[in-house]
């Protein structure tokens, strides 16, 4: 697709996203949203509070795939948190596919590493941040099936979900109990539009990769320890991610006396709208498009969905706030920089 082409779609979905927003703002009341805002004003630092907590518990499941076995050299978890914060901060801003944190995280960890080895772990981390992110939706469906008990068709729904989300798991674990990269560059460069490129990387990097996929094999295979840890900690940080909702909607409370919002409901609302939010991720900033997903979210567990516009604005307002801070911090520097080569990578 030609850029003028992308650009063309970038606006008509922009467009199409802002006339559903204004439409939705129309409908609950410009007064009503901003009343909302208001009462939840000092809670706000509670949400960012709890947003640090999830970035910790992000960087806490990152520093267990890190971890070395030998006495190498130990990257300060100051600095650790410091690239996690920022690298979803780029991520954010990223157009369409939020990767482009990635290459920084790489960069970053090159200070301490080979660039095999700091790939590895940038690739580690996506996989189980994924990963987990899977693994959270599936217990959302059983929560959903248990608490909400569903009529029939959205029942099926559901359990179609599950075995999709089951299949997805399965192919996670036989990456990373076989590896990952070679065999992915080997079945794209079979596909016609992309093939011409990823053919050529994998070519010009074969041993680079496999390199990169001995390491994703030895967590799995030789350090079962770090790698469930990994996943508590990234899986824990999913589930803090829901009190976002519970926060809020307690701080709302003076507006919607009648409303209340169980941890269940909470959990229900966070994997519903993410799931929503994954599948329309084409839509640029999301405009609409979450809003959206969190009245969904909110009407599937039996909620009047007028609050939710408040909870997904005040989710862009927290999302703009660590987005500068995850830019002020890739400016500040928080641990001794360490330049060092290691002869395996694969065995560290």
């Amino acid at each position: 697709m030609h850029i003028k082409n992308k650009n063309i779609l970038r606006f008509i979905l922009l467009s199409v996203g802002l006339i559903i927003l204004g439409f939705m703002v129309y409908k609950i009341g410009v007064m009503k949203i901003l009343e909302g805002l208001y009462k939840v004003r000092w809670w706000f630092f509670v949400i960012m509070a709890l947003w640090l907590l999830i970035y910790i518990l992000n960087t806490v499941s990152w520093r267990f795939i890190i971890r070395s076995e030998k006495n190498e050299a130990k990257i300060p978890i100051l600095k650790l948190l410091k690239i996690t914060v920022s690298g979803f901060a780029v991520n954010y801003i990223t157009p369409f596919v939020a990767l482009g944190g990635e290459p920084y995280k790489v960069f970053e960890l090159k200070d301490y590493m080979n660039t095999a080895k700091a790939t590895s772990c940038v690739i580690l981390y996506s996989m189980m941040h994924v990963f987990s992110h899977i693994i959270f939706w599936m217990a959302s469906i059983l929560l959903a099936l248990l608490y909400i008990k569903p009529a029939w068709f959205s029942t099926v729904l559901l359990l179609c979900l599950f075995a999709f989300f089951f299949f997805a798991v399965a192919l996670f674990l036989r990456g990373y109990k076989k590896g990952l990269l070679v065999r992915t560059f080997r079945v794209s460069s079979k596909i016609p539009l992309i093939k011409k490129i990823t053919r050529k990387i994998y070519n010009n990097n074969l041993d680079k990769l496999k390199e990169i996929d001995q390491q994703i094999v030895h967590l799995h295979t030789h350090r079962r320890l770090s790698f469930y840890c990994s996943f508590v900690a990234e899986f824990l940080s999913r589930v803090a991610g829901c009190f976002e909702v519970s926060v809020i909607m307690y701080a709302l409370s003076p507006l919607y006396p009648q409303i209340s919002v169980t941890v269940a409901d909470a959990i229900i609302i966070t994997a519903g709208y993410s799931l929503f939010a994954n599948l329309v991720f084409f839509v640029p900033m999301q405009i609409g498009s979450r809003e959206g997903g969190y009245m969904l979210a909110f009407e599937t567990v039996g909620l009047p969905s007028a609050p939710a516009l408040i909870v997904s604005l005040l989710t862009r307002i927290r999302e703009l706030f660590w987005i500068l801070i995850g830019f002020m911090l890739m400016r500040i520097g928080t641990g001794t920089k360490i330049q060092i080569e290691h002869n395996n990578p694969a065995k560290s």
